[in-house]
């Protein structure tokens, strides 16, 4: 069994059609291979495309009229689908794309703009994780009954601290 990465995708299209196209696919709980097709599913193949081994699951989504965006929620294993991502910026999709792997302890996001995809990852251990980052996956529970816990350091990150117990 893999470790599971959650995933929180917000993506619009200007074309009508690409977005309804991928409701659809939404609808019959296919993702990956809705956008960055490999047919007969294969481990090499569908690593060295998608950049996970699997067709994403426990798939969930909403589409906002009012901005015409699409949030879909989903686990991949291993990691977030990249070559995916990668595939839907070059089609003109607008991503911003969320990742928490807490097996390996990374959290992170992908983002499309003007220049193209940029990724930011960090290690929960070693590196100071975005408030954003800790706020949308809740990354504070994990450390619930450890001796550890995740403290904002007052410029908009979290760092994992030991947790000190009050003396008196």
């Amino acid at each position: 069994m893999p470790n599971w990465c959650a995933n929180s995708v917000v993506c619009r299209h200007n074309d009508p059609a690409k977005m309804e196209a991928l409701k659809s696919a939404l609808k019959n709980d296919v993702f990956f291979e809705h956008i960055l097709p490999i047919g007969q599913w294969e481990y090499e193949k569908a690593c060295s495309v998608w950049g996970t081994k699997w067709e994403a699951s426990d798939i969930s989504w909403m589409h906002f009229a009012d901005n015409n965006n699409l949030l879909i929620d989903f686990e991949s294993a291993w990691c977030p689908p990249e070559g995916v991502y990668q595939t839907m910026a070059n089609a003109g999709w607008e991503i911003t794309a969320y990742f928490y792997e807490p097996g390996m302890g990374f959290v992170g996001k992908y983002v499309v703009d003007s220049s193209g995809l940029y990724e930011e990852s960090y290690n929960i251990e070693d590196e100071p994780i975005p408030a954003e980052l800790v706020e949308r996956f809740s990354i504070q529970n994990m450390y619930e009954g450890t001796e550890y816990e995740l403290v904002d350091n007052g410029d908009g990150h979290y760092i994992v601290k030991e947790r000190i117990e009050n003396v008196d």
